[in-house]
């Protein structure tokens, strides 16, 4: 099993704080966040590690050497979605933990999984709306964009090796159309949705007090304070 960690973006939410550094560099408990979650990848066994990255990209060189990871640069992270990120790291993606770099993990929720996974959790109250998925006999048919009180796509999934062959073929056929990845309301997670129907994916939820995810600078500083009460629990 391998990871692959999503950090190409311009974190455009963050305003002043993200001029002169990365998102995902941002320190939650004096470490980068990128380095919390390589440290939790190390400890479930997955150290082959590649990092897509774009925007202030030569802030991550230092982690090849201390960490032994991979860089893959997305030359286009200013214009294109996500969708070409993905595209890029593609030779590495074959049972592979997918992880986007706003994610923060407050503790391990890593597991060993065979079956494709998205990671959950309970989404928060407010006019928000998410993705959700609809989960029947074990295996999610549909994704719901929804406002609803239920569990939501963490932005951790995993893939094994038999439908990342699926969706490697697929992403590599809408690369041919620019629409595809010039779209900026379009994400690599509408590949794998678009293809429930042939991919066996399963859901697995997380307690939502050892996770969160970094969108604003204002939920920065809310997480920066959760990680402080966590520890002192």
């Amino acid at each position: 099993m391998n990871a692959l960690l999503l950090a190409a973006g311009l974190g455009s939410r963050f305003k002043e704080i993200t001029k002169h550094n990365h998102k995902a560099l941002l320190p939650i408990g004096g470490i980068p966040n990128i380095e919390r979650t390589i440290g939790y990848l190390h400890e479930a066994d997955i150290t082959d590690i590649t990092i897509v990255v774009g925007h202030m990209a030569e802030l991550f060189d230092y982690l090849k050497e201390k960490y032994q990871v991979r860089l893959v640069y997305n030359e286009h992270y200013a214009d294109y979605n996500n969708l070409y990120s993905m595209a890029k790291a593609l030779p590495y993606f074959s049972d592979t933990v997918v992880i986007d770099a706003d994610v923060v993990l407050l503790d391990q929720v890593l597991c060993p999984m065979s079956q494709s996974t998205y990671y959950t959790v309970q989404r928060k109250a407010g006019p928000d709306f998410d993705w959700c998925p609809k989960v029947e006999n074990g295996r999610v048919v549909a994704m719901d964009i929804t406002d609803a009180y239920r569990p939501s796509m963490l932005g951790i999934s995993y893939w094994n090796a038999h439908d990342c062959e699926i969706i490697k073929a697929e992403i590599e056929q809408r690369l041919k159309d620019s629409a595809n990845y010039l779209d900026p309301k379009k994400y690599w997670d509408n590949v794998p949705v678009d293809l429930l129907d042939v991919l066996n994916v399963g859901v697995h939820q997380v307690d939502e007090s050892l996770v969160d995810e970094m969108d604003t600078v204002e939920n920065y500083h809310d997480i920066c304070a959760k990680f402080d009460d966590f520890m002192n629990r």
